[in-house]
């Protein structure tokens, strides 16, 4: 699992995380996007480098270490990755926020119809005498 994966500098210094993979025509990673800068993805922006820059060790506790041989500041002055097509994560995210929509408006609109029948209830009652 690369997403999300934490990238970090020679001297070991986190510098950012995948955030997409780019893949060729004939399936195989051509680039990785960054994020830096920002905190908790407020502000941060995407820089793509090739997948070939990166190189991969292994930790302390075995696991997987991305080193790519840049600095924070290096990604920070580079220019913002723009994807000539859409990724997969980028039509995910989409669909996400999408939905997220319909299910804000289906909300709105099951209260809506609740209101209505505790009106249509309240009208039909046979008065209080």
């Amino acid at each position: 699992m690369f997403i999300g994966q934490a990238v970090h500098n020679a001297a070991g210094e986190t510098i950012g995380d995948i955030n997409d993979l780019v893949f060729n025509r004939k399936g195989q990673i051509s680039t990785v996007v960054i994020g830096v800068g920002g905190f908790l993805s407020m502000g941060e922006k995407g820089v793509g480098v090739p997948y070939s820059a990166l190189t991969f060790n292994v930790g302390k506790n075995g696991e997987r270490v991305v080193v790519i041989a840049l600095s924070k500041q290096d990604l920070k002055l580079a220019p913002e990755f723009k994807a000539t097509e859409k990724t997969v994560y980028m039509r995910a995210k989409e669909q996400a926020i999408e939905m997220g929509h319909k299910t804000v408006d289906k909300a709105v609109e099951l209260k809506d119809q609740a209101a209505q029948k505790i009106e249509d209830m309240k009208k039909s009652e046979p008065a209080k005498q």
